[in-house]
C-alpha cells in the first residue's frame, strides 16, 4: 500500500525518483540493490534510458558498484541518514542534485536537474572573475596614468617656471633692453675708436691696446649673449598665444636649437644643411615648441660622452609649394612596433618620470593644425629622422634692406632725428651716427611733435615706441593727421614689454621697426638707405 501511494504521488513530481530494495546475503550483508520503482519523467529517461523495474543495480548501472555510490547506498540503509550530493554527467552535459534517503529496507533517490542553475552560477563566477580582472587592470592602468600625470605635472611645473621667467623678461624687457642697447652700442663705439686710434699711432701703441680691445670685445659678446637670452625667454612667454601669421622657419629653428643646445652639446655635433625657404602660415612659438621637442628627443636618443662620433643634422629645403624640415640623429633608432605607436598619447619608451608620452602627440596636432604633416623613419641602431612638411605662403618678407657699404665708401651726409626718453640711448646713437651725419636728439614725444611741426626735414627718424609723456604710437597718430608724408622716414625702436595695442601697431605694414639692442651696422645701414630729403630747418 505504501509503494502504491508512492507511485501515485511521484508520477506527478517533475523530479526523478527511484526506490531500491536492499538485497542481502545469508549474513544479512547488503550485496546489491533492486529497482522496485521509478517515475517516468524526462530527467530519469536522460539518466537511465534503459532502466527497468525489477533489475538489479549491478545490472542496470554496473559502474555504480565500483565508484563508491554502492557504498553510500549501503551507509544510508544502515545509518538511516540521508545523503545529498551533486553529480555531473558529461555525456549529457548536465548536472543533477541527488538526495539518497532511507526507505523501508532500502533507499529512495530523488534527482533534481540543476543544469540551468549550475550554468548560471558558472556564468556569474565568470563575470565576477572578469569584473575582478577588469578592476585589477583598471587599477593598474590608473596607477600608470597617475604616474604619467605626475610626470606631466612635473613637466608642467618646469614649463611654468620657464613661462614665469619669460613673462618676467617680457615685463621688464624695456628696462633690460634699453640699458643693454647703450651698453652694446657704446662698446662698439669704444672698439671702433680705439682700433682706429691704434692703427693711426702705429705699432708702438697697437700692442698695449691689444688686451684692452680683447676685454672690450669679450664684454660685447657677453652683452650679445644677454640679448639672445632675453629674446628667447620672451619667445617662451608667448608660447600660449594662438595668433597665426607668417613664420620664418629658419628663425624658429635657430631659436629652438639655441634652447636645446644644453641637451645636444655633450652628445652630438650639429650639422646644418639649411637652404633658404619661404615662410609658412602658423604660430611662431608653437612651431618653435615642436622643433624644440624634436631636437631634445633626438639628443636623448644619442648616448652621452661620444659627441665626436655622433651627429644631429638639420635640413631645410623646398619641395614644390611645401617647406620641408628634417631633424636627423645617429642615435639608437626605433623598432617598427615602436614607430607604429610613437604618436600615440601617453606612449613613451622613456623610464617612468622621464617622459609623459605627450610631446610627439601634441607636436603632430600642432603641425596638422598648420596644414602640414609630421612623419618619422627609423631603424634600430641607425638613428631616426623626423620629417616636418608645411605649406609655404606667397607673401614675401619686406624688411628694410640696403647694400652693405664697403670701407672705401664715404657715407652720404644725412639729417637724423632721434626720439627717446632714455638719455643714454640718445648719447650712444649720437656717437654711432654723429661722425658722418647731422644728429638731432629729443627726449620726449611731445617735444618731437613740436619740432616736426616747424622742421620735418629729416632723412631718417628713430623713435622709441614706449615713452612716458607721449608714446611713439600716439606720436604716429598725431602725425597721420598733421604730416603723414614724414612717417615713411620713421623707424620705431622697441625694447620689449609689448601691450596688445603695441603688437597690433607693429603688425601694420606701414610701420618699420628694429628691436633693442640693435647692431650698430644696422643703424648705419638704415640711415644710409634713406633718400635725401631736405637740407635744413624750415626748408619745407
Amino acid at each position: 500500500m505504501l509503494l502504491r501511494a508512492l507511485v501515485e504521488m511521484e508520477q506527478l513530481n517533475p523530479d526523478g525518483c527511484v526506490v531500491l530494495r536492499a538485497i542481502r546475503d545469508d549474513a544479512r550483508t547488503i550485496v546489491d540493490f533492486e529497482f522496485i520503482f521509478s517515475n517516468d519523467v524526462e530527467s530519469m529517461q536522460r539518466l537511465q534510458p534503459g532502466l527497468v523495474v525489477g533489475r538489479r543495480l549491478s545490472e542496470a548501472v554496473p559502474q555504480a558498484m565500483s565508484t563508491g555510490r554502492f557504498v553510500v547506498f549501503c551507509q544510508v540503509v544502515e545509518t538511516r541518514r540521508a545523503v545529498k550530493g551533486e553529480v555531473y554527467y558529461p555525456e549529457e552535459d548536465c548536472w543533477f542534485r541527488s538526495t539518497v534517503m532511507p526507505f523501508l529496507d532500502g533507499i529512495m533517490v530523488r534527482f533534481q536537474d540543476i543544469t540551468t542553475l549550475v550554468h548560471d552560477e558558472l556564468k556569474r563566477k565568470a563575470l565576477l572573475e572578469k569584473e575582478h580582472s577588469s578592476r585589477v587592470e583598471a587599477e593598474e592602468l590608473a596607477r600608470q596614468r597617475a604616474g604619467q600625470l605626475e610626470a606631466a605635472q612635473q613637466t608642467l611645473e618646469q614649463s611654468r617656471g620657464l613661462l614665469v621667467a619669460g613673462q618676467l623678461a617680457t615685463g621688464v624687457g624695456h628696462e633690460i633692453n634699453n640699458p643693454l642697447a647703450f651698453v652694446t652700442g657704446n662698446l662698439h663705439v669704444a672698439l671702433e675708436q680705439l682700433g682706429m686710434w691704434g692703427r693711426e699711432q702705429g705699432a708702438p701703441m697697437a700692442e698695449p691696446l691689444r688686451e684692452t680691445l680683447q676685454a672690450l670685445e669679450e664684454a660685447r659678446k657677453g652683452a650679445e649673449r644677454i640679448r639672445a637670452i632675453v629674446k628667447d625667454l620672451r619667445t617662451l612667454a608667448r608660447s600660449n598665444e594662438t595668433r597665426v601669421g607668417p613664420v620664418d622657419v629658419l628663425a624658429a629653428l635657430e631659436f629652438s636649437l639655441s634652447m636645446a643646445m644644453p641637451h645636444i652639446r655633450h652628445r652630438a655635433q650639429v650639422v646644418r644643411r639649411l637652404a633658404p625657404v619661404p615662410r609658412v602660415l602658423g604660430s611662431e612659438s608653437k612651431l618653435g615648441q615642436v622643433l624644440l621637442n624634436l631636437l631634445i628627443n633626438a639628443a636623448q636618443a644619442i648616448p652621452e660622452g661620444d659627441a665626436t662620433n655622433h651627429a644631429l643634422t638639420l635640413v631645410t629645403r623646398v619641395e614644390g609649394t611645401q617647406v620641408v624640415v628634417e631633424v636627423q640623429d645617429t642615435g639608437k633608432g626605433m623598432s617598427p612596433e615602436v614607430m607604429e605607436r610613437i604618436f600615440e598619447p601617453f606612449f613613451t619608451t622613456k623610464p617612468a618620470g622621464e617622459g609623459t608620452g605627450l610631446g610627439l602627440a601634441i607636436s603632430l596636432e600642432v603641425i596638422r593644425g598648420m596644414g602640414g604633416e609630421l612623419t618619422v623613419s627609423s631603424e634600430p641602431g641607425r638613428g631616426s629622422s623626423f620629417r616636418l612638411v608645411l605649406p609655404s605662403i606667397d607673401e614675401v618678407m619686406a624688411p628694410i634692406e640696403v647694400p652693405v657699404s664697403t670701407k672705401a665708401e664715404v657715407p652720404q651726409h644725412k639729417r637724423v632725428l632721434i626720439i627717446d626718453d632714455e638719455p643714454s640711448i640718445c648719447s650712444m646713437m649720437r656717437r654711432l651716427l654723429g661722425r658722418h651725419h647731422d644728429v638731432v636728439v629729443v627726449q620726449s614725444g611731445r617735444e618731437a611733435l613740436a619740432l616736426l611741426t616747424v622742421d620735418d626735414g629729416f632723412d631718417r627718424v628713430f623713435c622709441d615706441l614706449m615713452m612716458a609723456d607721449m608714446s611713439g604710437m600716439d606720436l604716429f597718430a598725431q602725425l597721420e593727421q598733421q604730416n603723414p608724408e614724414c612717417l615713411s622716414r620713421f623707424i620705431f625702436m622697441t625694447g620689449g614689454g609689448f601691450t596688445e595695442r603695441a603688437r597690433a601697431f607693429l603688425a601694420r605694414e606701414t610701420v618699420a621697426n628694429i628691436p633693442k639692442p640693435f647692431e650698430p651696422a644696422r643703424l648705419r645701414e638704415l640711415v644710409a638707405s634713406a633718400a635725401p630729403r631736405r637740407t635744413g630747418p624750415g626748408s619745407g
